[in-house]
């Protein structure tokens, strides 16, 4: 039982982190959110897998903490270090609003999946609302961002709240899916670092809105 709520601690702690993120007003800290959630999530997965007994989990866990929140953060601050002009938050929305909205998002994800499962029990119950919260947020920031490292950010939220729900609701998934799914995370902040950096070059910023120009 304590194990049990434990975990689901941590499942809140890994939403919290969410908020940590919406509010915060530098990209350096922005990143250390993101990482932060990433080692919440690596240890709820541990956990999980030893209240299971699956071991797959374990390999899970590892990879959570050494991609997610080692070197996809070591990318990104490389990527902020390199731009380095623009540290500072640059969003259509300002954080209290931003705040406001995401709580409404929250509370929307536990309407959604109680009238969905129902009185589950177990993790579950607690597990995927918090993951389609996460989802929710992580789109949220993608959309009202303006600066590319940010909306990376708000991709990892997505695919952390994804991972989630699978780690929440099931006995593990195979450890070749579970590769592929962070190659794949892996790839595409290596690509959206990729095309950070050629923005920067052709606009001297990282404001995605100037795309707009690009326009016809």
């Amino acid at each position: 039982m304590e194990l049990a709520n434990l975990q689901l601690t941590l499942v809140t702690l890994t939403l919290a982190s969410c908020f940590l993120i919406v509010g915060g007003r530098r990209l350096d800290s922005v990143i250390k959110g993101a990482a932060t959630q990433a080692v919440v999530l690596a240890v709820v997965t541990g956990l999980r897998g030893y209240s299971t007994g699956v071991h797959e989990m374990y390999v899970a866990a590892v990879l959570t903490l050494l991609i997610k929140g080692g070197a996809i953060p070591f990318i990104l601050y490389k990527v902020v270090a390199k731009v380095g002009s623009e540290r500072g938050i640059k969003s259509y929305v300002s954080i209290k609003m931003s705040f406001v909205i995401c709580c409404a998002l929250v509370i929307v994800a536990f309407w959604v999946s109680g009238e969905t499962l129902g009185p589950a029990a177990g993790i579950a119950g607690r597990t995927v609302p918090v993951a389609i919260a996460m989802m929710l947020i992580g789109l949220y920031l993608m959309i009202t961002r303006k600066l590319a490292v940010n909306q990376v950010v708000g991709l990892l939220i997505m695919e952390n709240g994804i991972f989630l729900a699978g780690v929440g609701t099931t006995n593990g998934m195979p450890a070749v899916v579970e590769l592929g799914i962070f190659l794949d995370v892996v790839v595409g902040v290596l690509i959206m670092g990729i095309l950070v950096f050629r923005i920067n070059r052709a606009f001297d910023t990282i404001n995605t809105e100037n795309l707009r120009n690009l326009r016809g």
